[in-house]
């Protein structure tokens, strides 16, 4: 009977002459090899033959049997690197190949569009923005202040990059809304700007283009170390609330698509081990809120030394929240430079006396703009006020969920949002919203938007 050594060594080496392997008259030759059957590297990733022969049984194998390829610790040839290691048509993958597998090099950058789209597309129509542009000549805007630049009406009279031109095409943005067209010339001049326009008119972008334009532009020598324990960004956007800083590092980071910038959000009430991570990973735009930034700073962990952009954005409401002297310890306190070194841009929707103070107090010969209301509620939104008695209000609202369903077009069932006045009394709504057949849930302080919207 063979023995187990001896048929580890015939399969491997039929394996060799169906791989392609020279033989001399069709003998294989081999040396008998130590015991346990190791398989060599240059045999693990060959393909066996269609039929290879069958090992002989030699009876059952002991405990300490490590030959033969079903009692043998190897288990057979390994073929564990044909897919992502070195097969015999070249490197598929490894620890050096950047598609993936065990890349340990730099970390690539994430498409934030999702898959490709073309850029060389001409659009007709706007997308991603909450203004009416049917009314879009009609807006009022006010300008004041020493040398106003003039505003434009396409982005592509403004020198912004080709790569953010590119990222602005990928957005699908067809023409600046009335604050850009101002907003972005002025802040592309160097001056200071206060400008004021409603929520969901494009201010995001106002602010976002020009620093990131700025910073592609920028000398190589002036952008700070990556990797240090201390991070020092060139530009700070500040907004009141982790849900706004979120959706402004969103935006940002579409707009900063393959340009160099490196764009980092910290907010408060989350983990702050992975927003240092982060952070060490290298950031020229920070978006923060002001105690999450103030943390930072007092670890040590963020220095403002380089700071070459400031933007508050919705500065009104960061009054509203009670954030200025933690504003004013950021601008004023620590080591960001003063105004008339820095450029600091600050957009409101309203302009209360405390916005005006802010603006002597951090700005310097600035330029104020008032961009009017476009597409007011009284214009888009239908009103409508009745009284109803407490103990009949949940049966009103069924009368109302009842209309709106059965005016659904094409089976799309319209959203309805409802305020109720306590987080219990929302817990209760929901509850008997669903069991009354209306899937509901509810967003209040007492559950994370993660769990909320499940």
């Amino acid at each position: 009977m063979r023995s187990s050594w001896a048929d580890s060594v015939v399969n491997s080496a039929a394996e060799n002459v169906a791989a392609g392997s020279s033989a001399s008259n069709g003998v294989v030759t081999a040396a008998k090899p130590t015991r346990g059957a190791y398989i060599p590297p240059h045999l693990r990733n060959l393909t066996p033959s269609s039929e290879p022969p069958a090992p002989a049984y030699s009876g059952p194998s002991s405990a300490n049997d490590r030959s033969g390829y079903g009692g043998n610790r190897w288990g057979g040839p390994r073929n564990d690197f044909n897919q992502t290691g070195y097969s015999s048509g070249g490197r598929t993958g490894g620890w050096n190949n950047r598609s993936g597998g065990w890349d340990r090099g730099r970390e690539r950058e994430v498409n934030p569009f999702g898959d490709d789209v073309d850029t060389e597309k001409v659009f007709s129509e706007q997308e991603n923005t909450g203004i009416n542009f049917d009314a879009y000549e009609d807006i009022p805007v006010e300008t004041s202040g020493d040398n106003v630049p003039p505003p434009v009406n396409t982005f592509a009279e403004i020198d912004l990059g080709e790569a953010l031109n590119q990222n602005i095409k990928r957005c699908k943005y067809v023409k600046p809304t009335p604050v850009q067209r101002h907003a972005i010339p002025i802040s592309l001049a160097g001056r200071d700007l206060m400008a004021c326009a409603q929520t969901g008119s494009g201010k995001t972008a106002a602010f976002c283009f020009p620093i990131i334009s700025g910073i592609m532009k920028g000398q190589a020598s002036q952008r700070p170390p990556r990797g240090a324990r201390t991070v020092y960004p060139l530009a700070l956007i500040l907004s009141p609330t982790r849900e706004l800083s979120c959706q402004i590092h969103d935006e940002a980071k579409k707009f900063s698509y393959q340009t160099g910038v490196k764009v980092v959000v910290a907010y408060g009430g989350a983990p702050i081990s992975q927003q240092l991570r982060d952070l060490e990973r290298g950031v020229d735009i920070l978006v923060a809120t002001p105690g999450r930034l103030v943390d930072l700073l007092e670890r040590a962990r963020v220095s403002l030394q380089m700071i070459r952009y400031l933007a508050l954005d919705e500065a009104d409401r960061m009054l509203d929240m009670g954030f200025e002297p933690q504003i004013r310890k950021i601008v004023e306190q620590m080591d960001m430079p003063p105004q008339g070194v820095r450029q600091t841009m600050l957009f409101s929707a309203t302009f209360p006396k405390e916005i005006q103070r802010l603006a002597s107090d951090f700005l310097s010969n600035y330029v104020f703009l008032a961009v009017g209301r476009v597409g007011s509620s009284t214009d888009l939104i239908v009103q409508r006020v009745e009284f109803v008695h407490d103990t009949d209000k949940r049966s009103h609202l069924m009368d109302l969920l009842h209309a709106q369903r059965a005016n659904g077009v094409h089976g799309k069932q319209y959203l309805t949002l409802v305020f109720v006045e306590t987080k219990k009394g929302a817990d209760s709504l929901e509850h008997w919203l669903c069991m009354n057949g209306f899937p509901a849930t509810t967003i209040h302080g007492d559950r994370t938007q993660q769990v909320s919207l499940m």
